[in-house]
């Protein structure tokens, strides 16, 4: 039996990256598609061992494997040599073997659709016949729809398996398991708790006002999730180079300015040299799994999809985490006049990218002129994601909306604080930060933990590109003063605030 090509590079792919074999069988991948005996022989065997020898990150040791033909199976030395072939030709990205899946699809539903074709003219032109019209319609319908279910994109099948294997895991679940469900985006703890982390297959949608820190937010949880999960994480910036945005993560970490980082003197000055080599280390715990990438016209959300699959294969990873920023200005395969339109398709990309990876994305989407209105300090309102530009869509597609807003109130609470302390003689007046107190409002949030509260307070502090989560907010609070103290004496302990004089409380 000739060895088809297409059947032999995707079940060398499995074996290749068995991380991705049950991705394939969600996608509808059986052995009933493999024409060739032996290679359906060898992905039977495959699949029964994987399914009991898979340890973790879904890796196989194929040499084990081959052991287990040989001298368990004790298959013919002929299929044992295939298999050989097999484990040398190694593995393809899970692109290709999505590719190679649906053109198996293709031609077993093609198959199946020429015996159904073969059945009806032997029907209809045999001259006697002991079947009823109708009960021949109905058994023909029924194959015609087994062909639909075949070719179609995932496996269709009752919940039975899947309510066993959450019964499984109550049963087993270990009683110190993390309170949260997804990726780690600790310290920030209340903001973790609140969203119980980036969750798999969930899609984060965060609007703001310019200036308002998405994007030092956005990088922040990017590195925190590097560096917690140790996954790839994928970050995607359509405004900003790889050099600026690199210089921002390593002023998070080093809490130099960027632009100091970029063209000043460091090498001089010896706290400068202690903070520079600070950030260097904390970025060296996830920059093996941290990508950054300059955004343009041909980096569209199916352009990052075959991006995605393919660093995970390099990692041997089952699932990542993407950062979009911004949603506006992610290009379509087909340009459209309409901006609401190019944000609705991209917008919903996104959220069937999230599902199919398993895996968070968070894209960060503009204000239009309306939303950055309602972001000052004369409004009474506060904006939605309804005021996006190109329209409300993203909230409906989204699991996870995030507003993040200036604090008027509270931010002039802490500069009325720091300006009396000025003017006792108690602070330096010419060490003082540039911050804005912001409020994260979690206006929709899927499957929410109970109780709770939906707005998390973060300490925006420009110069240095840090997001310092302050807690949750109290909306009946009325009087904010007591934070501001709490707020400015942590200033001063960090040396963010310089006391010149006993005066300071």
């Amino acid at each position: 039996m000739t060895t088809d090509r297409t059947e032999f590079r995707l079940l060398a792919g499995v074996l290749g990256a068995s991380q991705h074999l049950e991705k394939l069988q969600e996608l509808g991948m059986t052995s009933s598609l493999i024409e060739n005996g032996d290679l359906r022989s060898i992905y039977d065997a495959f699949v029964w061992y994987y399914s009991n020898h898979k340890g973790e990150g879904h890796t196989i040791d194929l040499p084990l494997f081959m052991s287990y033909l040989t001298e368990e199976r004790r298959v013919a030395p002929p299929v044992a040599a295939l298999a050989e072939k097999l484990v040398e030709a190694g593995g393809e990205d899970m692109t290709t073997l999505i590719d190679l899946l649906d053109v198996l699809k293709t031609r077993s539903a093609r198959r199946k659709l020429r015996t159904i074709a073969d059945s009806i003219n032997g029907f209809t032109e045999g001259e006697k016949q002991n079947r009823r019209v109708e009960d021949f319609a109905s058994d023909i319908s029924e194959q015609l729809r087994q062909v639909v279910r075949l070719s179609s994109q995932n496996r269709q099948e009752p919940v039975r398996d899947d309510l066993l294997r959450f019964v499984e895991d109550v049963r087993t679940r270990d009683a110190n398991r993390p309170s949260i469900m997804g990726m780690s985006v600790a310290p920030y703890d209340n903001l973790n708790i609140a969203i119980s982390g980036l969750r798999p297959g969930f899609y984060y949608a965060l609007a703001g006002a310019p200036r308002r820190g998405k994007t030092n937010l956005m990088l922040r949880l990017a590195t925190l999730v590097a560096r917690n999960e140790k996954v790839p994480v994928l970050y995607y910036s359509y405004e900003q180079t790889k050099h600026v945005l690199l210089a921002r993560v390593l002023s998070q970490e080093s809490l130099i300015n960027p632009l100091l980082l970029q063209s000043g003197d460091i090498r001089t000055q010896a706290e400068l040299v202690a903070r520079f080599n600070k950030g260097i280390r904390e970025m060296s715990t996830y920059m093996d799994n941290f990508y950054l990438f300059e955004g343009d016209r041909l980096d569209t959300i199916e352009h990052i999809r075959s991006v995605a699959y393919g660093i995970m294969d390099a990692h041997h990873a089952d699932r990542c985490a993407i950062f979009i920023d911004y949603l506006q200005k992610v290009p379509t395969v087909n340009p459209y006049a309409s901006m609401q339109k190019q944000v609705d398709e991209v917008s919903g990309l996104i959220a069937q990218l999230s599902t199919e990876l398993q895996s968070p994305i968070v894209a960060v989407s503009s204000f239009d002129k309306d939303g950055c209105r309602l972001d000052t300090e004369v409004s009474r309102e506060r904006p939605t994601m309804f005021n996006c530009t190109g329209g409300g869509d993203i909230e409906y597609d989204a699991d996870v909306a995030l507003i993040i807003v200036k604090d008027y109130h509270d931010t002039a609470q802490l500069e009325e604080k720091i300006a009396n302390a000025v003017r006792e003689g108690a602070v330096n007046p010419h060490h003082i930060p540039h911050f804005d107190i912001l409020n994260l409002y979690i206006d929709k949030n899927r499957d929410a933990p109970e109780g709770g509260n939906i707005i998390v307070q973060l300490l925006f502090l420009i110069e240095d590109n840090q997001m310092i989560e302050l807690g949750y907010k109290d909306v009946e609070e009325r009087y904010s003063y007591a934070k501001a103290g709490k707020i400015f004496e942590w200033l001063l302990d960090r040396g963010y605030l310089e006391a010149v004089g006993p005066g300071v409380h």
